[in-house]
């Protein structure tokens, strides 16, 4: 049931994708997903992945009732254009799965594709030719099915973390069932593993300055009252 109205619900999966918009904050967990509140906006984070996006975007139209769902985070880039820190909205989520695309009501400039693993290189070219993709990740299809489901406005923006041909670690092994991601397991096993050591440090380089980008974009959007050519939204408070 609703506590509240607030006409734009964000979904993340991680605090630490919008951690500098968050500062201070403490979040209310509400069926195991954690609710921050911002002026105009509710912040939703349940976990990595297609299932957990799904539960925190349903708990947030419980909880607030609104009239766009809003999906953030960080993605994976698919097209060699795109260079770590570039952010960027959505026009066209397409979920690999089921190969349903769902596009967003806004002016978007990028096609994602929602994946069930974290891509390496091979995998994100043959994505970006299949799916004409321009980044991936793991939650965007989960939530856009919602938003079509409950009849309300779905918009996407995301941050690139890692280029086209960056070579990942093996980063799903260490996603847990409640679908967060075990960074203590993850860093004893890049220990015994010192091909990763580089990339592990370019890694936290990367989610820094994409992290920055991306909340720098998400609070303008909300201080600016979400102009979106969303109906409904552009008069949002």
């Amino acid at each position: 049931m609703s506590n509240q109205s607030k006409p734009v619900a964000i979904v993340a999966a991680m605090r630490r994708e919008l951690a500098p918009l968050l500062g201070h904050r403490q979040a209310r967990q509400v069926e195991s997903v954690d609710l921050y509140d911002l002026p105009g906006a509710l912040v939703a984070l349940g976990g990595i992945g297609k299932k957990f996006a799904r539960h925190t975007a349903e708990v947030a139209i419980a909880h607030v009732s609104p009239r766009l769902l809003l999906s953030v985070g960080i993605v994976g880039a698919l097209s060699p254009h795109l260079k770590v820190g570039d952010v960027g909205r959505i026009r066209e989520v397409v979920d690999v799965a089921t190969g349903v695309r769902y596009p967003a009501e806004v002016d978007g400039d990028w096609v994602l594709a929602t994946s069930s693993v974290i891509s390496d290189a091979e995998q994100k070219r043959e994505l970006r030719v299949r799916y004409s993709a321009d980044v991936v990740d793991m939650e965007g299809s989960a939530v856009a099915q919602v938003a079509r489901e409950q009849g309300l406005a779905f918009a996407s923006v995301k941050a690139v973390s890692d280029d086209a041909e960056f070579v990942m670690p093996p980063l799903d092994r260490f996603i847990d069932s409640a679908g967060s991601f075990e960074t203590r397991r993850f860093l004893a096993y890049v220990v015994l593993h010192p091909r990763w050591w580089k990339s592990v440090v370019k890694m936290k380089q990367n989610d820094e300055l994409a992290t920055a980008n991306l909340c720098r974009e998400v609070e303008h959007l909300i201080q600016s009252g979400c102009q979106l050519p969303v109906a409904g939204c552009e008069k949002a408070q």
